[in-house]
């Protein structure tokens, strides 16, 4: 009995020592981005109105010139750099947000007129106005009675 109490310990005592390393990395430095699901950057909301899709993309820490957004069919691509700076001899302590190039490309439910799309950049928060083609718009039909 004794012989398999040591035999287990000596088993579980490398496990037991990259959990407290993974744990520690964890603390430091956040969880590992293949972890999450909001790994995809930038996070959207896809919305639709009578006239329009509306697209909003959180880019927090992203100038307006590092960015390029494009229109084609019923795709959009946005692109973009991102860089995070830390003041000299800093160190960081805790690194959640990332910084370098991205590439996201949102299929919409439908082709759209890509030379009347709208785009701002207002606080971090792009939004592209993506008008419908004449036939996707909504319209109110007058009924008549005779």
């Amino acid at each position: 009995m004794a012989f398999q109490e040591s035999a287990r310990a000596r088993w579980e005592e490398p496990w037991e020592t990259l959990e407290r390393l993974r744990r520690e990395m964890q603390t430091r430095f956040g969880p590992p981005a293949w972890l999450s699901a909001a790994n995809v950057y930038p996070p959207i909301n896809l919305y639709d109105t009578t006239d329009s899709l509306v697209l909003m993309a959180e880019l927090p820490g992203v100038r307006h010139q590092d960015l390029d957004v494009s229109v084609q069919g019923s795709q959009v691509v946005l692109r973009g750099q991102r860089s995070i700076e830390y003041p000299e001899g800093a160190s960081a302590h805790r690194r959640e947000r990332q910084a370098g190039a991205f590439h996201r490309s949102v299929e919409l439910p439908y082709v759209v007129d890509a030379e009347k799309v709208e785009a701002s950049y207002q606080n971090g928060v792009l939004v592209l106005r993506l008008p419908k083609p004449g036939e996707r718009q909504r319209r109110q039909i007058q009924v008549r009675t005779s």
